[in-house]
């Protein structure tokens, strides 16, 4: 079959052709008909976070047809096979069925990068008023958290990230109240001049010295949840950093599967009532390598590969 396969760490996939799935006990081969990109899968090209074990084809997540299921959403293929090639192998747990009415790109992103945003929001206990921050907010997991903050009754939402027309877009949309640009300065200026009195409730996508930043602009009484390191693995912080607030680390990928696809049963219900949209971009198998360029340079949007033009 057809597939973008990394065969060396530090390397981009090339797309050539790898061997078939074949059926195991508790694992079904999967007809993909699209394959989701993530920051993950850089990271363990690179040799960090889970690393890949070349020859394996890339990208974990995707969209596609299992026999006497119809369209599903399976997460996490079995090791060497991925989303990003006509087939997939998949545990049977870890296959979804998609009901009508949701694109496959706005159902591959409510997967890893919907349940992200969800379950630590959730676990956050936004109450009504109540001032939000979403840190990286600019990707998929970002576009998501803003519109579920507004959904759980937080006041004022505010946009955090590196790229100012990025954030302009979600306050247009009305995604966020207040944007803070990141990156062209002071931090913590930058965000507490968007947070007024101090943030009650932290989403962070990024982790490092963002995280660092956002954490001294909180109030009292913060729950700050931490879910990626795109910006950084490490924080340094002081004890008077976190007097009278707490800082979670939100592993959403190591849930069981049972909590993570009831997460994603919900946010199926709101995307297919409406509630819920996320920007999208595509590109054909043939053109991995691309897909590939466009996920390092943060395209601020959830990456779809199709085996089929």
């Amino acid at each position: 079959m057809k597939a973008a396969v990394l065969t060396a760490l530090h390397a981009a996939p090339l797309v050539q052709e790898f061997e078939e799935p074949r059926e195991r006990r508790d694992s079904r081969v999967i007809r993909v008909t699209a394959g989701g990109g993530s920051p993950t899968e850089l990271m363990r090209a690179a040799g960090v976070y889970g690393a890949f074990n070349p020859p394996c084809v890339v990208g974990g997540e995707g969209i596609g047809l299992a026999q006497g299921t119809g369209r599903v959403y399976f997460g996490h293929s079995v090791n060497p096979f991925g989303a990003w090639a006509e087939h997939t192998l998949v545990p049977e747990t870890e296959i979804w069925p998609i009901p009508d009415g949701v694109s496959d790109g706005l159902a591959i992103a409510l997967g890893v990068s919907g349940t992200g945003a969800l379950i630590p929001l959730e676990e956050a206990k936004i109450r009504p008023g109540e001032r939000v921050l979403i840190l990286g907010a600019t990707g998929p997991v970002g576009q998501i958290a803003l519109q579920l903050a507004r959904r759980m009754g937080a006041g004022v939402i505010v946009a955090a990230g590196r790229n100012r027309p990025a954030l302009a877009r979600l306050r247009e949309r009305g995604f966020a109240d207040e944007i803070a640009q990141l990156g062209t300065g002071d931090d913590l200026e930058a965000l507490k001049a968007a947070g007024g009195k101090g943030y009650d409730v932290v989403l962070d996508a990024i982790y490092g010295p963002p995280a660092e930043a956002a954490l001294r602009a909180t109030a009292p009484g913060a729950r700050m949840m931490s879910i990626g390191v795109q910006a950084g693995f490490s924080v340094t912080i002081t004890l008077r950093d976190l007097v009278s607030r707490s800082h979670v680390g939100v592993g959403t990928g190591q849930r069981p599967v049972a909590e993570r696809r009831a997460a994603f049963e919900r946010l199926i219900e709101l995307a297919r009532d409406g509630h819920i949209e996320v920007d999208t971009s595509e590109f054909s198998l043939d053109d991995a390598a691309a897909a590939w360029e466009a996920q390092r340079h943060s395209p601020h949007a959830k990456i779809i590969v199709r085996p089929e033009p």
